[in-house]
């Protein structure tokens, strides 16, 4: 046999030999694939399946978070108009038990032998008459000073205490002051002069209470030359009634 008969022979052996195989790997190959696409399918719906569970629970969860939310919202909102109505009604307990306690305090205070009390303070007209300066003298000796004047209603007791009478009170002005001062040293706030006092061109530097008739007006205050010799009215602070000493 020649030589080129002898390498056909080998090249036909080898076809035969190789073929078979070829086509056993296409049928795995196939097998594989055929097998491996229902898996994937099974997994994609697997996948979709979990989302729409994920999906689900988010919205259920939402759907509660909202509704606790609110209902907190709502909560808190009655809770402060709670709180409010709490303060209102502490504020007005409040008010009351000072009211009562002022109340029992004036109640239980007393005033020496001859003084008139008004309020939380005593009140005493003297029968002689003096100076500004010596009035207030005469006042610091019984522990009391000239009267400050507070209000209306303290006008008209005054009135009726000093009746036609003019009398010191507690109000003058120094010659280097530009402002009138009651003895406490407090400014001049609420005022009952009369027309034309003072007159800002007057050396009356101290001021006296003229009574008024009837209650329709308060203007009874007047400037006046400190030396001129009138009556006067001394305040001091009401005492505390002591139970014990009955």
């Amino acid at each position: 046999m020649e030589l080129d008969d002898q390498i056909y022979v080998n090249v036909e052996k080898l076809h035969a030999t190789c073929s078979p195989k070829q086509k056993g790997s296409e049928k795995t190959v196939s097998r594989e694939e055929t097998e491996t696409q229902p898996s994937f399918k099974v997994a994609s719906v697997c996948l979709g399946v979990l989302c729409f569970l994920l999906l689900t629970a988010v919205t259920w969860l939402s759907a509660l978070y909202s509704r606790d939310v609110n209902q907190l919202s709502r909560d808190l909102a009655n809770h402060t108009a709670e709180r409010l109505q709490l303060l209102v009604r502490y504020q007005n307990l409040s008010d009351e038990r000072d009211r009562l306690q002022a109340s029992v305090k004036k109640a239980d205070r007393k005033c020496p032998h001859g003084w008139k009390k008004f309020g939380c303070s005593c009140y005493s007209l003297s029968q002689e008459r003096s100076t500004w300066q010596s009035s207030r003298q005469q006042c610091g000796g019984q522990g009391a000073d000239l009267v400050i004047i507070n209000s209306w209603r303290e006008m008209l007791f005054l009135n009726r205490l000093g009746s036609h009478l003019k009398f010191w009170i507690g109000l003058s002005q120094s010659s280097s002051q530009t402002q009138w001062m009651w003895v406490d040293g407090s400014s001049l706030r609420t005022t009952y002069w009369q027309y034309r006092h003072p007159s800002a061109y007057s050396s009356s530097n101290c001021v006296a209470f003229n009574s008024f008739q009837g209650g329709y007006t308060a203007r009874s205050w007047c400037s006046e030359h400190c030396g001129q010799y009138l009556q006067w009215v001394c305040e001091r602070e009401a005492e505390m009634f002591d139970y014990g000493i009955l």
